[in-house]
């Protein structure tokens, strides 16, 4: 049995090296302090042994110098041996960066810094390096030390990949790159440590570059080549040439807008081409220095899968006047199979069985009719060997293998292709060798006069004529146009993120997934710049043909698709096509992956409800919720979980719309789902506690008080449970469901307790404001709570203490984001007017009130009509100040414009405003009466309050009796008033009855 090389048996030599690896250069005085502290067993021979074995590159006079690839072995190896000994902080393995620095103390400040972040990356301490490299990165960077680069340029092999893969690492070989361009370093990585807008001093170091940047459909696509500036002059519509720093990759971020409703970082290798799905709106991006570029909304885009508007001319010779070329085995139809695979955007014409002539002359009509567009030629038939400088002649019907000026040399074809007038031009020769022309010869390099196109290729194989091969590469070039390639590495087209492939990705496969056991392979040629050619048969959005599946593509092509469409319907806000599409694909590649379509319409709807868009997000979420039902049997632990999430959000947001019946169903389901997760996975009680609070805010919106307060009870005791255990996480939302606990309190008739949880959750959010000054709106919403509680419980200089608090935090607030914080600030001014009225303050309580209605009558004229309730409520209870300091008119004013908002409301969803309607009628009533003039519409008022209390009186007695009774007697007060007198006493009579029970609900 073969033991493997870190199973053996260290040796002396080895242990000593092992220690010692950590230093960039090992003096014989190093070599000897190492031994005797860490190694007091070894013997002086060790030394000698180490200094002269395989494991050191060079030695001199200064000392020995490892070789790089055993020092990154040993490295390893004490790193596994650190890791071993760290419960031990007394072995004598902890002492060695200690005696490094002792002996190394006179070594160079850059060596030293190297010796310090290789300890940090062996002893795991990976969070400490970036602070390490800083000051050397800011010298660069700030005091232009050309030796810190020198340095950085010579260590970057050295260095271990914990240091290399660090952000300021990164940073640092970017300021190297470009100052030594005769050697190439491994500098890039595929994605970027580190975002644009974290670049600043690498930024102004760096030298710009342009790079293209093109819409295409819905997607952009980034190429990280750099490009000439005099070439940008040239570039296709459509594309644009950015300025951004020289890094590797490139970064860009792309900002917020339209479907994408976060900044989005974008890292592009600088030999790639990134594709990233933007919608069809207008695109931001900013450089590293801070620079955004607009790409305006684009034009509209044909079929997904639809491919630029191209021709193709087939060309198939299978018989032949010649007796030396026998007929070939193949048929007209392979020619057309070819060009229907190109894609129906393609204009294809085909010659069977041509003479010469026939070809040069339809290719010279194509020339005589410039097309902007692609072209693609194929030619199926025999070729012959040529002369030295004519190369292979292709055969047509009418030629004869003897006389050279009935064949045509490819070379011509190809130059008469590449007069065609299109911009990319692709030559396809699928030659059979002729009889008695040999084997040692092929198609050789495109002349350089034939290069006139902006891209030029030519595909050629050659197979013998008597092997039954004539079909071979057409109709492997069908299936490789239909289906893609089953091999070749990732990123470089064919993914299911790429709706078109460029002719340099279609010869990349043709060289890559040609089977090893077919003969003659292909042999490509090409020039220019490649862009699209033809649709990509594996792009993730198309519509698949009937008999092509893509879950046959293989399971990395399923991630990677369920991936791309994933992000393609959380990004398809404004294009419902789009996620028809990719929600269909998805269940295309497997069933099961309807679990991640799901999610993604969950986090689509939550998108659609920033936007204010509730019926889009209904939708979503209803979605997300028939995909997930299915699957719940199959996959339970993980469709339970994006299942609970769905009904949650939908239950929400059905929520915010009182829709309480509605949403009761879907809570209660999510409930049930999550209460079973959490009984075997403690990272989902978080969860269930969110639902169960959800749960008792339905509860209580149906008229369910006491189970509404049972469940808050159980929400707030599993996140007491939750904070304890971990507190940063959990008592943020502890604090809310102590809040809402404090209601649930109150609506059973236990205001101490509410206040108790209001004082609670008050506690928590100014723990949370002392330590992070952007919670203080947190705190002034748990100060609003407990000025509720308090004035309830009639303490009335303790609720204006905590409401004077709640206005001068949201008043700072609303000053910082207005958008954001007004809105409660005018909530918390009327809560003030109320506390200084309760204070018997009246005459102090209208300049809040009137400064809260300025701000939500601004908030709703610039369209958040959800504030009407609010202002109509503030203008209700200043209509009663105004009325009690003498003042009716502007009391009669203020009623009014509340009735109106009311009215509204009620109209848009009847009953759900009916009591506070009736409410504000009773104070228009009362302020009509007071102004006196008013008096007969203060009878219709409240006569219209009755008429209301009365369907209230109907459906809930018991919550309703005593306002009735109080607006029958309003009402028999204004009559009297009036002169109405016996009207008023039938009315009186009905007050006893309702007061007495007397009068039934009905």
């Amino acid at each position: 049995m073969t033991v493997p090389r870190d199973r053996q048996p260290v040796d002396a030599v080895e242990k000593l090296a092992t220690a010692l690896s950590v230093a960039v250069r090992v003096e014989p005085e190093l070599i000897r302090a190492v031994r005797l502290e860490v190694f007091p067993r070894l013997g002086v021979e060790t030394e000698s042994e180490l200094w002269f074995s395989r494991l050191a590159r060079t030695q001199g006079p200064s000392g020995l110098v490892f070789d790089t690839g055993e020092r990154h072995r040993l490295q390893a190896r004490l790193q596994r041996w650190l890791r071993q000994q760290r419960e031990r902080p007394e072995a004598p393995v902890h002492s060695l960066w200690r005696i490094v620095q002792h002996v190394h103390a006179d070594l160079s400040p850059a060596l030293l810094l190297e010796e310090e972040v290789t300890w940090l990356a062996v002893c795991g301490r990976h969070g400490e390096i970036d602070d390490a490299l800083a000051p050397a990165f800011k010298a660069i960077t700030r005091q232009n030390r050309d030796s810190l680069r020198q340095w950085f340029a010579t260590a970057w092999d050295r260095l271990p990949q914990a240091v290399r893969d660090s952000p300021t690492a990164w940073q640092l070989a970017q300021t190297v790159r470009p100052r030594f361009p005769a050697r190439r370093f491994p500098f890039g990585v595929e994605r970027a440590p580190l975002p644009a807008r974290r670049l600043g001093d690498l930024a102004r170091v760096l030298d710009d570059v342009l790079i293209t940047v093109r819409r295409d459909g819905d997607e952009l696509e980034i190429d990280g080549r750099p490009v000439d500036p005099e070439a940008t002059t040239g570039m296709p519509p459509g594309a644009h040439a950015l300025p951004v720093p020289d890094t590797d990759p490139r970064v860009l971020t792309l900002l917020a807008g339209g479907p994408r409703m976060r900044e989005k970082d974008l890292s592009v290798p600088v030999d790639w081409q990134l594709r990233v799905h933007v919608g069809s709106g207008p695109v931001l991006l900013r450089s590293a220095r801070g620079q955004v570029f607009l790409l305006h909304e684009r034009a509209a885009v044909p079929e997904h899968g639809a491919g630029p508007a191209g021709r193709f001319l087939g060309i198939s010779s299978a018989r032949y006047d010649h007796e030396g070329l026998p007929p070939l085995d193949h048929s007209p139809d392979l020619c057309r199979e070819v060009g229907a695979a190109f894609g129906d955007t393609y204009a294809t014409e085909y010659l069977t069985d041509p003479s010469r002539t026939a070809v040069t002359e339809r290719l010279a009509r194509l020339a005589a009719r410039p097309h902007d567009g692609p072209l693609v030629v194929y030619l199926h038939g025999y070729a012959l060997r040529g002369g030295a400088a004519a190369g292979p002649q292709l055969a047509f019907r009418d030629s004869d293998p003897g006389r050279p000026g009935t064949l045509l040399a490819a070379e011509e074809l190809c130059r008469l292709a590449g007069q065609a007038g299109a911009d990319q031009v692709l030559v396809l020769l699928d030659s059979v060798r002729a009889p008695g022309s040999g084997k040692d010869w092929v198609y050789g390099p495109m002349a350089r006069t034939l290069r006139t196109a902006s891209w030029t290729g030519q595909i050629s194989v050659l197979v013998p004529h008597d092997a039954g091969w004539d079909r071979l590469f057409g109709s492997w070039l069908v299936r490789l146009l239909q289906s893609g390639p089953e091999t070749g590495p990732q990123g470089w087209g064919w993914s299911p993120r790429d709706r078109f492939i460029t002719g340099g990705e279609l010869m990349r496969a043709v060289d890559l997934d040609w089977p090893g056991e077919y003969p003659s392979t292909p042999r490509n040629f090409a020039t220019g710049v490649p862009r699209e050619l033809l649709p990509n048969p594996r792009y993730a959005l198309r519509r698949f043909p009937d008999g092509v599946h893509p879950a046959d593509f293989g399971e990395a092509y399923a991630q990677e698709a369920a991936a791309f469409l994933g992000e393609v319907i959380r990004d398809s806000a404004s294009s419902p096509a789009d996620r028809e599409r990719a929600v269909s694909n998805m269940l295309l590649l497997g069933p099961d992956r309807g679990i991640e379509a799901a999610v993604a319409l969950t986090d689509l709807a939550e998108r659609f409800t920033a936007a204010s868009r509730r019926t889009d997000a209904v939708a979503a979420y209803q979605e997300a919720i028939d995909l997930l039902r299915p699957l719940a049997g199959r996959r339970p632990e993980s469709a339970h979980q994006a299942l609970g999430a769905s009904l949650y959000g939908l239950a929400g947001l059905l929520c915010d719309a009182y829709r309480w019946a509605q949403a009761r169903p879907f809570v209660e389901e999510a409930v049930a789902l999550r209460r079973r997760l959490a009984e075997t996975r403690p990272d989902q009680r978080p969860r269930l506690a969110e639902s169960l609070h959800l749960w008792s805010l339905v509860l209580r919106g149906t008229g369910l008080h006491q189970p509404a307060l049972e469940a808050a009870v159980e929400a707030a005791d599993l996140l007491g449970r939750l904070t304890a255990d971990d507190p940063d996480t959990h008592r943020a939302a502890l604090a809310v469901c102590l809040s809402s606990l404090a209601n649930r309190y109150g609506e059973v008739g236990l205001p101490e307790h509410a206040l108790t949880a209001a004082v609670q959750a008050e506690a928590i959010r100014r723990a949370q404001a002392q330590s992070d000054p952007e919670s203080r709106a947190d705190l002034a919403r748990s100060l609003h709570v407990r000025w509720y509680w308090e004035r309830s419980l009639r303490h009335a200089a303790a609720a204006h203490t905590a409401i004077t608090e709640c206005v001068s935090i949201r008043r700072e607030l609303a000053a910082q984001r207005p958008g954001v914080h007004r809105p409660k600030y005018a909530e918390s001014l009327n809560c003030l007017a109320v506390s200084l009225a309760d204070l018997g303050q009246v005459d102090r309580a209208p300049v809040p009130a009137r400064e809260a209605v300025s701000i939500y009558r601004e908030l709703v004229a610039a369209g958040a009509v959800d504030l009407r309730q609010p202002l109509a409520r503030t203008q209700r209870n200043l209509a009663l100040w105004l009325g009690t300091l003498g003042r009716p008119a502007e009391a009669v004013s203020a009623a009014a414009e509340a009735v109106s908002h009311y009215r509204e409301l009620e109209a848009e969803q009847e009953g759900l405003h009916r009591a506070d309607l009736a409410d504000a009628l009773e104070m228009w009533s009362w302020a009509l009466d007071l102004l006196g003039e008013g008096r007969p519409r203060a009878i219709d008022a409240a006569r219209q309050a009755v008429g209301l209390y009365r369907k209230l009186f109907a459906a809930e007695p018991g919550r309703y009796r005593r306002a009735l009774a109080r607006s029958v007697n309003t009402l028999s007060i204004r009559l009297d008033t009036h002169g109405r007198s016996e009207e008023a006493a039938r009315l009186r009579a009905e007050v006893r009855d309702i007061v007495s029970g007397a009068l039934p609900p009905f």
